[in-house]
């Protein structure tokens, strides 16, 4: 009988139970990985939320935000409580009419406000008191004393006594524009002018005023300040705590490589998994510090409402009401640009930090990047004087400058949702660059400890397969 031909591998395939045998190697190296990373991300983290210095820098984290939080509460409480009138008594020994002289004071002192206990208290005594109402100034009963007179040439003279220096009187500007006013007055009256005449001298003038800067013409004055305190607030606590720990990324593998650990760790995982876990369990304790700061500041916040409720009522103040009403996305959208600010250097330092010999070379490795970083917080100034500019617009969409511009951009009031979405979406393929960029740079930097290669040959190196 014919033999029946054999068919070769290639025509036949792999046998099934040699598919299964290569899908479960894959599938345990794959798990041997994630097990590797998920150690490393637990050894970073431990290692640096168990330092005393974590928690120290935490707490007075905490504590700076918290109180930063109820600082407008306690000024306010503390204006509260000393809004007692201050005494003006006048000895009018100039001619003047009385009615005339105390509205002119009143006018200028007090204002127009007829809301609440006007701020002076103004009085008029008799010339024959004038001694003893001085000895009350030297003695601090009497706060300030204005003595109207005539010069030698007629012209009005005013005399201020107050027992207060000069370096701490507050009411002198406004004892200035009295003497002024009342001189005006005085001359006047003198020259022949009516009242009608003197009045319509004195009225304001017809100013408009035209605020070309979107939104913040019409936005109020304690909306404006809660503003400005985000954006530095929210810039600065991404700029430096990013850099403090994406350096400490870079010196964590250059100390490793110094010390050969790292001749030990590559047998037990690859150089892409050490830097992941790295990466990752430094970001882990960085969020848990910034996390706790982010949950008291809010917490801090939303308390000021019902204590000043409780405190001054429905007089409670609009910084407040304002700040808490922006406070929750404010801090979200904080965490979120935190922590890709966090990868997007973090990656760079690691890859950096290993081609370096020693720890001391680390900060002359990493200064690209940390210029990078630098000139972000510089530009930061820009955007709070220009929010709308188109400058400052186009330089937030830059991954490396975004987080703290958008922190501006968003406390001011001057973002659209699409351009948070542009903004995180061009962070992320950037982080995703950037650390392709980091790994090739690590997988070849733990290896070399003879030679510091040069800037062609890591770039070579960044972009070899």
């Amino acid at each position: 009988m014919p033999r029946k031909p054999r068919k070769t591998p290639q025509e036949t395939g792999p046998e099934p139970e040699h598919e299964a045998v290569a899908v479960g190697a894959g599938a345990a190296a794959q798990e041997h990985a994630w097990r590797n990373i998920r150690l490393i991300i637990a050894r970073e983290y431990k290692s640096r939320v168990t330092q005393r210095g974590f928690w120290i820098g935490t707490i007075i984290l905490v504590v700076v935000v918290a109180a930063a939080a109820f600082v407008p509460t306690i000024v306010q409480y503390v204006s509260s409580r000393s809004r007692a009138q201050t005494r003006v008594v006048v000895v009018n020994n100039s001619g003047l009419d009385d009615t005339t002289l105390l509205s002119s004071l009143d006018a200028v002192l007090n204002g127009t406000s007829t809301s609440g206990t006007p701020p002076y208290a103004i009085t008029l005594r008799p010339p024959a008191d004038l001694g003893s109402l001085q000895d009350q100034v030297k003695d601090g009963k009497l706060a300030i004393l204005l003595l109207l007179d005539r010069a030698a040439g007629g012209d009005l003279h005013l005399t201020y006594t107050t027992n207060t220096t000069f370096v701490a009187d507050i009411n002198l500007p406004r004892i200035q524009v009295v003497a002024q006013q009342l001189t005006f007055l005085d001359r006047a009256q003198r020259l022949g002018l009516t009242s009608p005449q003197t009045g319509s001298l004195l009225a304001p003038p017809d100013l408009t005023t035209v605020n070309t800067r979107q939104s913040e013409g019409t936005r109020p004055v304690n909306e404006q300040i809660a503003g400005y305190v985000l954006a530095f607030a929210g810039s600065f606590l991404i700029y430096l705590p990013v850099m403090i720990y994406a350096a400490s990324v870079a010196a964590g593998v250059a100390e490793e490589k110094s010390s050969r650990v790292m001749e030990l760790l590559v047998m037990a995982a690859t150089p892409r998994q050490l830097m992941v876990g790295k990466i990752a369990g430094i970001g882990a304790a960085c969020l848990t510090q910034m996390g706790c700061v982010v949950l008291v500041g809010m917490g801090a916040l939303l308390l000021q409402t019902p204590l000043q409720a409780a405190l001054f009522g429905a007089s409670g103040g609009g910084f407040i009401r304002y700040l808490t009403g922006v406070s929750v996305p404010f801090y979200l959208l904080f965490l979120v640009y935190f922590l890709l600010a966090f990868f997007l250097y973090a990656s760079l330092y690691a890859g950096l930090g290993a081609m370096v010999k020693r720890q001391e070379e680390v900060q002359g490795a990493v200064q690209v990047p940390m210029m990078l970083s630098i000139v972000g917080w510089v530009l930061v100034y820009l955007a709070a004087y220009f929010p709308n500019a188109t400058s400052v617009r186009v330089l937030s969409y830059i991954p490396f400058f975004a987080p703290t511009m958008m922190m501006v951009r968003l406390a001011l009031g001057t973002v659209a949702w699409w351009e948070i979405l542009l903004t995180v979406a061009l962070l992320l393929g950037t982080i995703y660059v950037c650390a392709l960029f980091g790994a090739r740079l690590y997988r070849y930097g733990v290896l070399l400890y003879g030679q510091k290669p040069g800037l062609r040959q890591m770039v070579k190196m960044a972009w070899r397969n």
